[in-house]
């Protein structure tokens, strides 16, 4: 892309072309209007996930069944009498 620029000091208006770095200097440093209205447009199924991930994030949490649930009465019998059980090697005992 060719950009004419006027130069002040009576130099001649000569083409220049843009390099690489000219580039992604206009663009890092462009204007941006930060008023303008952000529009998203999303297919149905973008819609579905989205109104997915926001129920999920924002659901009502009761605390007491979290408290109950966090704090319910364990039993480690079955465990312990796993754990413990008499083996026998060889013949069985009547």
């Amino acid at each position: 892309m060719k950009e004419y620029e006027l130069k002040e000091q009576g130099e001649a208006n000569l083409p220049r072309e843009i390099g690489v770095w000219g580039k992604v200097k206009n663009f890092l440093f462009q204007e941006i209007d930060l008023t303008a209205p952000v529009v998203l447009e999303l297919t149905p199924k973008e819609e579905k996930v989205l109104s997915d991930v926001h129920d999920f994030l924002f659901q009502e949490v009761d605390f007491s069944e979290l408290h109950n649930f966090l704090f319910q009465e364990v039993n480690f019998k079955p465990v312990h009498d796993f754990l413990f059980q008499e083996i026998t090697f060889g013949k069985k005992k009547n």
